[in-house]
């Protein structure tokens, strides 16, 4: 016991022993300054400069505030598509601990246009909480160099105070301590904050001090063998080269570091930067080399699969396709590299399909598209399926599924654009497809109207088979789902479930593949036959245009020439009166021309132009003639028209776009503003048919074919609407005629109803009410007049009868309105045409 007392007491004289001795030098001020100040402000500092280089996205950018992940101005180098759930870079090495290349696409400012933005920046680029713990930084060093001058922690202050700056982008600020510091002569910070001296410079737009000074540090660091400083040294120069786009010079550096370095997971990171550089300059074979050279040196994971993968690339691009198929498969399936599977399998899919081996193309691109699926690059297999399918198999049906399941995928923007596009053309296409096939039928029908039997029972036979699939899906469903004590689902859904099915096989569609009547009604494209709505010329004429734009469709948007030169010359021979001819005369010319055929190209462009003087198309032809200079202005001479046709066919096009609502007003118009016009009856004519046969109004048809046949009795078209008209106002008088019979039977029963229950509960009354006799009737009438007192139970006897049936008759009077009531709310049945 006596021993550990006087152990303690030995301890704490030590203790206070060595404290006086500090007390009397600069030991003690270090001690108080390192424990109350430095020792917060440099752990803080160390947390955000971390968290700083984590988050740079390229230690190739020089400017931070302008950078935004990209080299060069933002060109395109590596096109590089990750995974949505991947993040790509590891940490370089221990020392920079920077993240690489994880954003190689993105764009980054003309460094031209950013030395126009001013060379000193005020205020943080950072996020806030760490631009926070920078001004606690600045905060806390500052106390030390202003009241802890004499401590040995003064130039630590001065260096954590200028990079905490330099990150603020406070580059003014930072240059000043930065030459203070150097001011103190040798420290042990002296190559390294001559290294952030030239950043400062650089940025602050002082070139010539900056990169000498950057020479400086590379040869110290080299005579040192401070391989971390000649790193830092080097990919400053690199970056600020790159970003003044002094290309060939950067590849110098980059060449002069590798001979120096012994950091071979750096120079590995510097040749696949040089490779960059010369994809940026053209320059295919020298990119090679530089990402075949990564390998030499000690690549990270994510470096050496990128070397690669642009290697192989460009083998491709040098139409070496073996080689690149080789370096690809080869990527495919070595374990380190699984995570960028589906990347690879997208270029090996590609090189399939330009060699032509469509069927491995397609099964690559499925697997891509079923096993990847949270991927961009699932998107990107959707899109290549849906380009196989329309350019190399035609099968447009598929095209269009992959088209639109890319257009709404997690793939980049670019992809979901162009596949947006494409979808809405291959709608337009099976639109127009739809409206030819409906208008020759209509044709088919007007030929021979037994015809139009025929299909309505093919078409019902075809219903009854799709309603057979319909519930045979849902029923399979339910057997593979254990569904089968569940609430059986509406016939929406299972409609639903079965088009699913039909478009999951339309997703693996087999050449040839014929959709049979009942499929075809699955998916919306076979409609129930109606007769015919218009005349044999109108119907020409509509199918002409349908065909037009089918054409013009082909030729454009969908790049089938062939196909557009068919409907075209289909149209000049089978609808030699359309009004599109010489549209049409003119766009197969122009194929003719494309296609080097210069006679038929010329004797269509003559034809339009000796044969149609007034047409808007022979100034068009004339120039294909070389018959007009260009100086020359051509005097078109313009056709008498008739006002209200352009709102007609206006009308007309929005009623194909299957826009009633705004198709009748259309009309109306013409017929209000145009009475007179030819064009009145014909509009009359639609808004009827719209209100029949789309909007199954018939009484508001009626109203329209009235009009017709009173205003335009001499019209075709009122002779044509006539009979059904006068039958419809037949079986309206009718069924009006039946109706009012009904009403006055139920009224006149209602009423005899109503006089047996008045007897009946008046014989009650009677029997309920006590006798009076006529003595006691005598005594009331006395009494009453006399006005003499009477009994109060003789009044009330008499209140209850007369109130009674008051009560009974009010009940029966409501009783019989009621039935009233009802009968004149009974509805004639509507009558369709």
């Amino acid at each position: 016991m006596f021993h550990m007392r006087a152990k303690k007491l030995f301890a704490l004289a030590s203790f206070f022993s060595f404290l006086i001795a500090l007390s009397g030098c600069g030991i003690w001020t270090d001690f108080t300054t390192y424990f109350n100040t430095y020792y917060n402000a440099k752990t803080l500092f160390d947390q955000v400069e971390e968290e700083i280089i984590l988050q740079k996205k390229d230690i190739f950018i020089f400017r931070e505030d302008l950078q935004t992940g990209g080299l060069l101005g933002g060109q395109n180098i590596s096109q590089f598509n990750q995974p949505a759930n991947s993040q790509f870079g590891n940490q370089t090495n221990q020392q920079t601990n920077n993240q690489f290349g994880s954003q190689f696409n993105q764009q980054n400012q003309n460094p031209q246009t950013a030395s126009q933005q001013g060379t000193v920046r005020s205020g943080a680029q950072l996020s806030g909480s760490l631009n926070e713990n920078l001004k606690r930084v600045i905060e806390k060093c500052s106390k030390i160099l202003q009241y802890e001058k004499n401590s040995s922690y003064f130039a630590d202050a001065l260096f954590i105070t200028g990079k905490a700056l330099y990150y603020q982008q406070e580059y003014a600020r930072a240059q000043r301590k930065f030459t203070e510091l150097a001011g103190l002569g040798e420290t042990k910070y002296s190559s390294e904050n001559k290294l952030w001296l030239a950043k400062t410079n650089l940025q602050l737009r002082n070139f010539d001090e900056g990169l000498k000074l950057l020479e400086e540090v590379k040869r110290e660091a080299i005579s040192d063998s401070d391989d971390k400083l000649l790193n830092d040294a080097s990919i400053t120069k690199i970056s600020f080269l790159i970003f003044r786009q002094d290309l060939r010079a950067a590849i110098e550096e980059c060449k002069n570091y590798l001979k120096e370095s012994d950091d071979d997971e750096i120079s590995a990171l510097v040749s696949f930067q040089m490779g960059k550089i010369y994809l940026n300059l053209d320059d295919e074979q020298s990119a090679l080399d530089a990402f075949s050279g990564v390998t030499k040196y000690e690549p990270t994971v994510d470096v050496e699969f990128q070397s690669r993968f642009e290697s192989a690339k460009l083998l491709k691009n040098l139409d070496r396709l073996g080689e690149s198929e080789e370096a690809f498969d080869e990527l495919r399936y070595m374990g380190k590299f699984k995570n960028y599977t589906d990347q690879v399998m997208i270029e090996l899919g590609q090189i399939y399909y330009e060699k032509n081996n469509i069927t491995q193309a397609v099964d690559i691109f499925r697997e891509v598209d079923t096993m990847y699926r949270p991927y961009p690059t699932s998107g990107i297999a959707e899109m290549k399926l849906a380009e196989i399918f329309h350019k190399k198999l035609g099968l447009y049906d598929s095209a269009l599924v992959y088209y639109t399941k890319a257009s709404i995928s997690m793939t980049t923007k670019e992809v979901r654009s162009e596949s947006g596009y494409r979808a809405a053309d291959f709608n337009k296409y099976f639109t127009f497809k739809d409206e030819k096939k409906y208008l020759e039928r209509d044709l088919d029908y007007l030929s021979d109207i037994n015809n139009y039997m025929r299909d309505s029972i093919d078409y019902a036979i075809a219903y009854r088979e799709y309603l057979d699939n319909v519930k045979a899906v849902h029923e399979a469903q339910k057997t593979e789902q254990n569904m089968m004590n569940v609430v059986e689902i509406n016939f929406a859904v299972q409609e639903q479930q079965y088009k699913q099915q039909l478009l999951a096989m339309l997703q693996k569609p087999q050449k040839g593949l014929i959709l049979t009547p009942a499929q075809l009604i699955g998916l919306g494209r076979y409609k129930k036959p109606d007769r015919p709505r218009f005349s044999a010329d109108s119907t020409k004429t509509i199918l002409s245009k349908s065909l037009y734009n089918l054409a013009s469709l082909f030729y454009s948007e969908l790049d089938v020439p062939d196909s557009a030169r068919f409907y075209f010359s289909k149209i000049l021979k089978e609808y030699p009166n359309t009004p599109v001819r010489t549209q049409t005369m003119y766009a197969l010319g122009t194929y003719y021309e494309t296609h080097n055929d210069s006679v038929k190209a010329d004797s269509l462009f003559r034809s339009i132009y000796d044969n149609f003087e007034k047409d808007p198309m022979r100034p068009a032809a004339a120039q294909k003639l070389g018959l007009v200079k260009k100086e020359e202005k051509i005097v078109i001479v313009k056709k008498e028209e008739d006002p209200a046709e352009p709102l007609y066919y206006a009308a007309e096009q929005i009623y194909f776009n299957k826009k009633f609502e705004e198709a009748i007003d259309s009309f109306k118009t013409v017929y209000r503003r145009f009475p007179e016009s030819g064009y009145a009856p014909k509009s009359l004519y639609y808004t009827g048919m719209i209100y029949e046969k789309d909007l199954k109004m018939y009484d508001s048809a009626a109203s329209a074919y009235k009009i017709l046949t009173n205003d335009f009795s001499k019209s075709k078209l009122a002779a044509l609407i006539l009979p059904r008209y006068t039958e419809y106002k037949n079986e309206k008088e009718r069924i009006f005629k039946e109706e009012e019979a009904k009403r006055l039977e139920i009224e006149k029963q209602q009423k005899e109803i109503d006089l047996k229950n008045s007897e009946k509960n008046l014989q009650q009354t009677e029997k309920t009410v006590p006798a009076v006799s006529e003595k006691n009737i005598d005594t009331k009438k006395e009494n009453l007049k006399d006005k003499k007192p009477i009994k109060n139970g003789a009044v009330k006897d008499s209140v209850l009868l007369k109130d009674s049936l008051r009560v009974r008759e009010e009940d029966s009077s409501q009783d019989s309105n009621k039935v009233k009531t009802d009968t004149t709310r009974v509805k004639p049945e509507k009558i369709p045409f």
